[in-house]
């Protein structure tokens, strides 16, 4: 379900069966308001509401790379608000892309640690929706011995 877009830009998506938010780029050309409306605003409100222990971004197809603004606002707010929620693990897609947008996802998310939140690194959204799966399983199958 989307729950946000900014056209040619971000898709942001919620996954209901592994109860988590789908962030696809195109590009990386995004205004701080714009960032916030869509990440902060409406992404967390509906993350927060549904239950949310996930969020995925997506930059296989993003072009160019987050402002310093942007950036900044990730590495003080972003993680703190995601942890803040419940979220409990940030999954990277790999990107196959360029340099700089690769260097763009290390920088933000160096700061991820001091959250909680546990990253990971998936090759494909199918592969974030499986290890979810079975990371679910996992929590259900400790939690009922």
């Amino acid at each position: 379900m989307v729950v946000h877009e900014i056209p040619g830009t971000l898709v942001v998506e919620w996954n209901d069966e592994v109860k988590a938010m789908f962030d696809t780029w195109s590009s990386y050309t995004v205004k701080a308001p714009q960032f916030r409306e869509a990440i902060l605003q409406k992404g967390v409100a509906y993350a927060r509401a549904h239950g949310g222990r996930a969020w995925v971004m997506d930059a296989t197809k993003a072009k160019g790379a987050f402002s310093e603004e942007i950036q900044k606002l990730i590495e003080t707010e972003v993680f703190k608000i995601f942890a803040g929620i419940g979220i409990k693990y940030f999954i990277t897609i790999k990107s196959a892309g360029s340099a700089v947008t690769n260097m763009s996802i290390k920088s933000f998310t160096a700061h991820i640690g001091p959250s909680g939140i546990q990253m990971v690194e998936v090759p494909d959204r199918n592969s974030a929706v499986a290890w979810l799966r079975q990371h679910q399983e996992t929590t259900r199958t400790a939690a009922s011995v």
